[in-house]
């Protein structure tokens, strides 16, 4: 007997549904009906991401971001724990070849650091993978 789930999200839980959605991606059997998200802000501890405003708070104060700094940190935080390179980033981001990023995105991730969690030594939210890139974290 087949067995049915049905999960109902507020706008702000979609990392809830992501971290679902991963657990169960890799099943060849599995039928699944995604309905997308519009969602309105993207939740975690003490950070909220709100889209529609381009405003983000961190401990309840809120932070100022410049547009790409703005735009880099929604890229990762739509995919928490998901590694991306910096040409990956870039090309999102700045919708321009990534081939020749050079150190815009690894300036662009080190003022959001500092923006978001100065007193943080392993880098806050975004944290960077050896060789690879960087991930978003979902909890520092």
């Amino acid at each position: 007997m087949g067995k049915l789930l049905v999960l109902s999200l507020s706008d702000c839980e979609e990392h809830i549904f992501n971290r679902v959605m991963a657990a169960i991606i890799d099943e060849p059997e599995l039928d699944r009906i995604a309905l997308p998200l519009s969602a309105a802000c993207l939740s975690f501890p003490d950070l909220e991401i709100r889209l529609k405003e381009q405003t983000v708070s961190c401990r309840g104060q809120l932070v100022t971001l410049t547009h790409h700094e703005f735009a880099v940190l929604v890229y990762l935080a739509r995919h928490p724990g998901w590694v991306f390179s910096a040409s990956q980033i870039y090309e999102a981001v700045w919708d321009r070849d990534g081939e020749h990023c050079g150190t815009a995105v690894a300036s662009v991730i080190g003022q959001i650091r500092r923006k978001l969690t100065p007193d943080t030594p392993k880098g806050g939210y975004i944290r960077t993978v050896p060789g690879s890139g960087y991930k978003f974290e979902s909890v520092i």
